[in-house]
């Protein structure tokens, strides 16, 4: 039987179906692209903004029209969260549950059935109070059962999940509707799977997760120490932190960094405002002055970090003053990206209660100025290794005769194509920047 596979969001996602297409390799099942007809279509969902589950629904959609009679299951976080409206298109026979993973291989080995039905359970629902800092009650039913997941199919890099749910009950955030309480494997199985990856020849693992600084719930121990195991593993040359909260970027873990040879210096930290009224209604841990400290910090002790933010413009009650506000602050940060997205109302959450709506025209004209700004820093950046000979890790793409790779501070980097540098990290002169914002190298 023929299994095609599509993937919405974020770098988890990727992971956890990497692992499924696995699972269903060892099931008998032969893996086709999406594009191609299949008797089984997954389809692994994203519900962090609007948008997102619209793209879902087009994708269900798609898949059934590309083969009436295929089977089409439904997973991830818009499954978990919207299971109801998932079960109104007419077509789909199996929606899992972010818990149900665990049984993907079960369910693969019954499609036979006419119809599977929904399979969801119930995680962290919330109940919010709009004078409530955190839900008003939380319904913890989820097991403690952790979805080990890594991605495999890049021969140059691999995401590795070392951690799933969130705590944190931001206001604008479904994170603990869609994934549950913050959870985990031990550091002993997640060094056995990096382990894994190794043997593969892969040289990067990504670090990846809900809020990966919240590490150790599970099994009483911490980021740091998980980090510390990793470096150790033999074969794996980069390890990238994927997305770390302000609050839990402890001293210790940019000193290790640091010092590390295999931990790259490279951050990349939600800040979402610069405005400490708009931190306080989003329920966010920390406010400017510890960020700008951790900023601050890093590049004290790795003055050629890469940093990176993420920043939400349009939270409800977010005036001119403070949409500038966010706007100096980025400016005056000595930073080498951020990524920007449009605030979108999500249900069950306190910022769909919040009053002040920003309108989409306004939302709009403050995305385009910071994506202008974003560009000017990352332009900074790049500018700032013209002339340095840095390590590049070259991935296995051929376009038009190009080959590309980033070095350990995220700089990609872009050399004609020569087969003997896959997968290697091979130190280059940097010798221009071009216009698509790429150092190029003769």
């Amino acid at each position: 039987m023929k299994v095609a596979f599509y993937t919405l969001g974020c770098k988890l996602n990727y992971a956890e179906t990497s692992t499924l297409q696995r699972v269903a390799v060892e099931n008998g099942y032969n893996v086709v692209p999406f594009s191609n007809s299949a008797d089984v279509y997954v389809i692994n969902t994203c519900t962090v903004t609007d948008i997102a589950d619209k793209k879902c629904r087009n994708i269900i959609r798609k898949s059934i029209k590309q083969n009436s009679k295929a089977k089409v299951i439904v997973t991830g976080c818009y499954a978990q969260t919207n299971s109801d409206e998932i079960s109104k298109i007419e077509g789909v026979s199996l929606i899992i549950g972010n818990t149900e993973k665990n049984k993907f291989a079960s369910y693969l080995n019954n499609i036979s059935d006419n119809h599977l039905g929904c399979h969801t359970e119930p995680l962290s629902v919330a109940y919010f109070d709009s004078n409530e800092a955190i839900p008003k009650q939380v319904q913890n039913n989820e097991k403690n059962d952790f979805f080990a997941a890594y991605s495999i199919g890049d021969r140059t890099r691999s995401f590795l999940k070392v951690q799933d749910g969130c705590n944190y009950f931001c206001a604008y955030c479904t994170i603990p509707l869609a994934r549950g309480r913050s959870r985990n494997a031990s550091i002993n199985e997640i060094v056995n799977q990096a382990n894994e990856i190794a043997k593969k020849n892969i040289k990067e693992i990504v670090l990846t997760g809900i809020n990966i600084g919240d590490f150790g719930h599970t099994t009483n121990e911490t980021f740091f120490e998980l980090i510390k195991e990793l470096d150790k593993v033999n074969g794996i040359e980069r390890y990238r932190i994927s997305s770390i909260e302000p609050d839990l970027l402890k001293s210790e873990i940019i000193d290790f960094v640091k010092t590390s040879k295999k931990f790259v210096p490279h951050f990349h930290i939600p800040l979402q405002s610069g405005s400490e009224n708009i931190l306080k209604l989003m329920k966010r841990k920390y406010n400017i002055t510890l960020f700008t400290e951790r900023i601050n910090y890093i590049l004290k002790v790795m003055p050629n970090a890469c940093i990176g933010l993420d920043v939400i413009v349009g939270f409800p009650g977010e005036s001119e003053i403070e949409f500038n506000e966010t706007y100096s602050l980025l400016k005056s940060l000595n930073i080498s990206y951020f990524h920007v997205f449009s605030y979108s109302e999500r249900e069950n959450t306190l910022s769909a209660k919040l009053p002040n709506k920003v309108t989409p025209i306004e939302k709009e004209k403050r995305s385009k100025l910071l994506h202008q700004l974003s560009e000017e820093k990352k332009t900074i950046f790049y500018r700032k290794f013209i002339g340095n000979e840095l390590g590049v890790l070259f991935e296995s793409k051929n376009k038009d005769g190009k080959m590309y790779g980033f070095t350990d501070n995220y700089i990609k980097v872009e050399v004609p194509f020569v087969k003997e540098l896959l997968n290697k990290i091979t130190k280059v002169k940097l010798l221009e920047f071009d216009k698509e914002k790429m150092i190029v190298i003769g």
